[in-house]
Formats: C-alpha cells, structure tokens, sequence
C-alpha cells in the first residue's frame, strides 16, 4: 500500500485530539488582540467597504461581527472579522513564518463556534491544530521560496490552517476532511502585489471565508481531490518546491507546533507591516542620541527578503505608509513613538517626518553589518549619520516577539487604543477585555455576543 500523502497526514492531524493540559494560556492574549484589532479597523476603508457590500448581501446566523455586534452566517462573520482584523495591520504574526495567523483562524473559528453553540475548550484545541497547520505547511512549501513567487502566505496557507482548524471543531471525519482541503487547494489565491491596499486585509477575510465554505460543502458530501495538495498540478507544485523531504518535513512539523507555536509569535505593538518592527524598535532606542542634530544620512539594512513585503515608492496614503520603511523609521525618530494617530490622512503631511524620510536608505545584506554575523529569523541594523559621528543599533528580535514579549500592560494599553478608536466607552472595552480573557474556558459565546452587542460603537467615516 502506498504511503499517506500530504492531504491524508494533514486530515488525520487535524482530526486528532490532544489533552487538555497541553493547549495555551497564550490564547486568551491572542483573542485580545485579534478582535481588538479588528475592532480598531472599524470604519477604516476596507471595513465599511466590504460591511456595505456585505449589508446588501445580508445574510442571517447567530455569528458576531466584531465590530458592529450583529449576527449574520458564519461565512459572512468570517469574511467581516478577517478584514476587519488585518485592515490596519496591526495583527499578530509569526516571525518565523511570515504569515499573521489569527486574523484567519480566529474568524473563522469563532463564527462557526457561535454557530454550532460550542464553548471555549473546543476552540483552544482547533486554534492549536490551526497554528500548527498555518506554521508546518509554510516551512514544507518552502516559505521563502513560496514568498519568492509573490504569494501572500496569509491568505494562500490560511486557507488550509482554518480548514483543518475548522474540522477539529466540526469534528468531521477524515475523508471528508481530506475533501475540504482539497477544495481549499484549489481556492488559494493572494498575490503580495497588492499590499499596501485595501485588497490585502480582504486576503484574510476571504480565506476565513472559503475556510468555513469548504468545510460546511465538505460536510454535507461535496468533492474535491483527496490528494490534491501532493497531486501533479496540487496546491504543493504549484506554490512551492516539493521535494522528497516534503512529507517528512510536513509531518514533523505538525507535530512539532502544535504545542510549540507560541514560541512563534509575535503580537505586534506599531500599527504597521511587521518587517518594519525591528528598524522602529531601533530607531526609538538612538533617539536620545540625536541630541537636537538631524541625521545627514539613515541606513537600515535587512536579512536577505526582510523588505520584499514593502514598498520603496514614497507612500501616497495612509494605508501604504504601513508598508514603508522610511515613513516608520521618520515617524518613530520624530515622534518618540509610532501609533494609529500617525497613519492618518493628515499625518503624512508632517514635514519634519518628510524632509527625514528622504534620508532614508533601505537594503538587504546576508551578513549583518554590525554583531554576530549569526542569526535566525531576521535581523535589522540602524545607522544614523550624524554631523560628526555614526550611531548604530541591532535589533534581532522586535518588541512582541515570543522571545521580547509584549507586556500585559502594554497588551491592554494596546486594546484600549483599539476599543477608543471604534469609540467603545471606557466601561465598554473593560468589560470585552474580561469577557475575550475568559472565553477559552467558556461554555459558550453567549456572553461574548451579548458583551459586543452591548458595545455601542461608533463609526470613524461616514457610511
């Protein structure tokens, strides 16, 4: 008998179970910041957008939509809080993998929870079987070279994670299961093409989406390939490198993250494209050096591929700001800091942060130019050219990674901006951040639905 491929070993993965003392507290603190990201997108462009489209298509359920409180199918839910949760960038990563995991899991799976009345526990086994998907399926491809080719990881990955995310929660058998991933194959799509606008953020949300689509036809019978992401022509020919340590890889992987993937993760304290982290963090640290003087020169140099997700154009609007290297560094060296308020329409006028950024020069290089020349995931050296003197600073690990963990005080900080940005009452936003701590053990999304009902947002732009 042949040997499982890479659809049957991801199926049986995702149809396994594994004791309840091996899920993660870190998931109360990714479900804060993942919905209060997608709170803070409320009203941002790509938001209200997609939400007036999707009003117009409306659709009835018992799912939430984050930022309003309304219920609707799980899909539309999916679709509304996967957007909402990547429209300012300001969600979760994984710095080892280049993909922002829960603005796709999450979504997805707390739509469908609500939907089939599951609690808490359910959702912290699924959520890990989803990390480990998301984290082993991008290292097999392998991630680099699947970047290389210009495919969004997030979206493309995502599709997967949440599917295999959503059979564990379902508890679907693995025929079926092998169905919806081989559907799911075939619906991957996200170019890098697109970031910096608004079709980014939508990446995630439709991958949420497709996920909770494939499961459900998947459930009721409907067809796909069941090797399909080994097949000639499959989701691994046509998006990576397969090789004859493929499945091996893929397998180990599995199994490896699943317990492990809070050791790659980062919940991201600037509201920006995450390759620029490391360069702020630096920047914020040689500020007192400045002492007054304006740097003649500012070089930031990346791991090889560190600035293949940004843009080297001067940004045109606040969402492309996100992706620029040189407005976040001029930003973070002006200001002291680099938060919501600086990508709006207006800030991109400063001119302190223009003249500076005009002095900015970005490039990769395989052997950092200050340190051990070792690394892991990254690296970025900062130098500031200042009369009479260079300064420089190293940063291998951002502020939020696992291994420079954001604060709880710093975490709440940030969910409060998040809450005041929607115009959540102060009363508001401490009684959701209670209720998202808890919900890993609770019976049910009963008081979390009634908790975003009870919100009473406002909107950022006119709708």
């Amino acid at each position: 008998m042949a040997a499982p491929g890479a659809t049957a070993e991801l199926a049986a993965f995702a149809c396994s179970s594994a004791p309840a003392e091996q899920r993660h507290p870190e998931l109360a603190r990714v479900l804060l910041d993942t919905v209060g990201c997608a709170v803070a997108g409320k009203g941002s462009p790509p938001e209200a957008l997609l939400r007036r489209w999707c009003m117009r298509e409306r659709t009835t359920g018992r799912s939430t939509v984050w930022t309003t409180g309304e219920q609707v199918s799980a899909s539309q839910a999916a679709l509304l809080n996967g957007t909402a949760g990547h429209a300012l960038d300001w969600d979760d990563v994984s710095p080892g993998s280049v993909l922002h995991p829960s603005t796709v899991l999450l979504p997805a799976l707390v739509a469908q929870a609500e939907e089939l009345g599951e609690g808490g526990p359910a959702l912290a086994e699924a959520y890990d079987v989803g990390a480990a998907v998301f984290r082993a399926v991008a290292q097999a491809l392998p991630r680099l070279e699947h970047y290389r080719r210009g495919w969004h990881t997030t979206s493309t990955v995502g599709r997967l994670a949440a599917v295999a995310a959503l059979a564990n929660l379902q508890g679907l058998d693995e025929a079926s299961t092998r169905n919806a991933l081989g559907l799911a194959g075939s619906l991957a799509a996200g170019s890098l093409a697109n970031f910096g606008t608004m079709t980014k953020p939508l990446h995630a949300g439709v991958a949420a989406r497709d996920a909770v689509m494939a499961v459900g036809l998947a459930a009721d019978g409907f067809t796909a390939n069941s090797g399909q992401l080994e097949a000639a022509g499959g989701f691994f020919a046509l998006y990576g490198a397969p090789t004859t340590d493929t499945l091996s890889s893929l397998v180990a992987g599995l199994w490896h993250w699943r317990t492990e993937w809070p050791a790659d993760l980062a919940l991201k304290r600037y509201p920006a494209c995450y390759a620029t982290h490391r360069a702020v963090d630096a920047a914020l640290r040689l500020r007192g050096a400045l002492a007054g003087r304006t740097p003649e020169r500012i070089e930031v140099v990346v791991e090889p591929g560190g600035l293949r997700p940004l843009i080297a154009r001067d940004p045109a609007t606040a969402t492309e700001a996100k992706f620029s290297m040189a407005y976040a560094v001029s930003v973070a060296l002006v200001h002291g800091e680099l938060r919501l308020k600086h990508f709006d329409a207006d800030a991109l006028d400063d001119e302190r942060v223009r003249s500076l950024m005009a002095k900015v020069a970005a490039r990769e290089s395989e052997i950092p130019p200050l340190g051990d020349p070792a690394y892991g995931d990254g690296y970025t050296v900062l130098t500031l050219a200042l009369p009479g003197s260079d300064v420089s600073d190293r940063v291998d690990h951002a502020y939020g990674d696992s291994r420079n963990p954001l604060s709880d005080a710093d975490l709440d900080a940030k969910f409060a901006d998040c809450c005041k940005a929607a115009g959540l009452h102060p009363a508001a936003t401490s009684r959701l951040a209670r209720t998202l701590r808890s919900l890993p053990q609770a019976p049910s999304f009963d008081l979390f639905r009634e908790t975003l009902g009870r919100a009473a947002f406002s909107s950022r732009s006119t709708e």
